[in-house]
C-alpha cells in the first residue's frame, strides 16, 4: 500500500506528537524546578501529582510521535540512511536514562512526604516522613538539571538528526 499522498498528515502527526510529548515534559521539568522553592507539603505533594498526570500526556505524545516516524521513515526509505538509527537508539537510550532517572528523584520526595510509592506493596506500612530538614536537602538535588540536560540536550541533537540528516 503507497502511503506517500499521506506523508503531509504523516509528519503532521509526529510534529503533533513530538509537541505533545514536549509539553507533558515540560510540565514535569517546571514542576521539578518549582517543588525547591516549596516548603508546603501540601502544595509539594499537588505539584507532584500534576507532573505525573503531565506525563500521560508525553506518553501518549510519544507515542504517536514514534509510529508516525517508524511509518514515514518506511514511507520514505529513509531506513537505509545512518541518521535515522541512530535517532531511533538515541531515544532508546535517553528514554532508558530518564525513566529511572526522573521516577527515582520524584518517588524519594514523595516518600520523604510520607507517601506510598510504586512497587510499594499494599500491606507495607506507610513510608514515614522526612524531617523538614532532610525534605529541603532532598529538594536541593541537583536532579532537575540532570534531566534537563540529558532530555532536554538529547532531543536538540535528535531534532538536528532530523532536520538536516547529517549522514
Amino acid at each position: 500500500m503507497d502511503l506517500t499522498p499521506y506523508l503531509g498528515w504523516l509528519r503532521f502527526l509526529h510534529v503533533a506528537g513530538a509537541f505533545a510529548f514536549v509539553a507533558g515534559h515540560g510540565v514535569s521539568i517546571f514542576v521539578a524546578y518549582q517543588i525547591r522553592h516549596e516548603r508546603d507539603r501540601a502544595r509539594i505533594a499537588a505539584l507532584l501529582d500534576l507532573s505525573a498526570r503531565s506525563l500521560t500526556t508525553a506518553g501518549l505524545g510519544l507515542l504517536v510521535l514514534f509510529v508516525s516516524g517508524i511509518v514515514s521513515g518506511l514511507v520514505l526509505g529513509s531506513f537505509g540512511q545512518a541518521w535515522i538509527w541512530v535517532a531511533i537508539v538515541l531515544l532508546v537510550v535517553i528514554a532508558g536514562a530518564m525513566n529511572p532517572f526522573g521516577t527515582v528523584y520524584m518517588s524519594r520526595i514523595r516518600a520523604a512526604l510520607g507517601q506510598r510509592t510504586r512497587g510499594v506493596v499494599a500491606t507495607d506500612p506507610d513510608p514515614v516522613p522526612a524531617s523538614d530538614g532532610e525534605l529541603a536537602l532532598l529538594l536541593q538535588s541537583r536532579r532537575p538539571e540532570g534531566l534537563l540536560l540529558v532530555g532536554g540536550g538529547g532531543f536538540l541533537v535528535i531534532l538536528w538528526l532530523m532536520m538536516f540528516k547529517p549522514f
